[in-house]
């Protein structure tokens, strides 16, 4: 039975929300006065386009994996439409407001799980048909080899929402203060590749992060390693996607100031293997 109105007006004052405004009753949304995000957020719907083209428009039965989740929205949206969803969060705070969703909307096919990002790996999670790393590349140290790491995981698509570091020096002037903290252009090997990007201050002054209460930085370094566009195309194909493409369509109105100001793009990773054949996997979220 889905909780009544006081009990969630109790539950959300403990600890405001910070991403999502999910409509819980007629009378009850997690950010009062904010746009609500599953009927109406761009990037939202962005995926569900993008997951729809790929998966002819049924996602009943695949297996996701929402990696860095915050509260749970996108995980819950994809729940909704079939998708047997399992939330990877690290940060207590958020996976208490996710589990939230998961009690009010008493789906069985979402699950949510408490872990770092940098720990999620085939062995210990199995295969997913679908991985989502929205907003969390920019926040690892080590974004290559994390790449890497969790294309093996995956079996069908990759959907990345990350900022990217500029090439050029010159560009750094008209970025947003919010992703100012850039340093100069850096190359890195791995496997016989070459990948540039620039180190990211994930906290403005000196000092630590605190992974409990800085809920929009890195959970566990204090600088993180931005690749750019380029790079971030090549990391892509050295992980096996074969087939890398950027999703525009949700910034088409304001494309040029959102990746020239705050240097952000969506990229969609594919395994072109697993549309060809017509299966998906169609297991519950804990099943490997």
């Amino acid at each position: 039975m889905s909780l009544p109105d006081a009990t969630l007006h109790e539950r959300i004052a403990k600890d405001p929300w910070t991403a999502y405004n999910i409509r819980l009753s007629d009378a009850v949304t997690t950010m009062p006065g904010k746009p609500d995000f599953l009927s109406g957020d761009f990037r939202l719907y962005a995926v569900l386009r993008t997951l729809s083209l790929l998966y002819h428009g049924d996602l009943t039965g695949l297996r996701v994996a929402d990696l860095a989740c915050l509260e749970g929205g996108f995980s819950l949206a994809l729940a909704q439409r079939g998708a047997n969803v399992l939330g990877i969060e690290a940060r207590k705070r958020n996976l208490e407001k996710a589990q939230l969703l998961r009690e009010h909307f008493e789906l069985p096919n979402l699950e949510f799980s408490r872990g770092d990002v940098k720990e999620f790996s085939r062995d210990a999670f199995g295969t997913f048909d679908v991985v989502l790393a929205l907003g969390i590349l920019y926040h690892l140290d080590e974004p290559v080899s994390w790449l890497r790491q969790i294309a093996e995981a995956t079996r069908g698509v990759l959907i990345v929402d990350t900022h990217f570091a500029p090439l050029r020096d010159t560009d750094l002037a008209q970025l947003d203060p919010t992703v100012g903290r850039l340093g100069g252009l850096e190359r890195k090997e791995l496997a016989g590749w070459t990948y540039e990007g620039r180190w990211f201050r994930e906290v403005p002054r000196r000092g630590h992060v605190d992974p409990e209460t800085d809920l929009w930085a890195a959970y566990s370094n204090d600088r993180s390693f931005w690749l750019t566009k380029g790079a971030l195309q090549l990391a892509l194909r050295g992980a096996g996607f074969e087939s890398v493409f950027e999703q525009h369509d949700w910034i088409a109105d304001h494309y040029d100031g959102y990746t020239a100001k705050l240097v952000r793009t969506m990229f969609v990773g594919a395994k072109p293997a697993a549309f060809t054949g017509g299966s998906r996997s169609g297991r519950p979220p804990g099943d490997r």
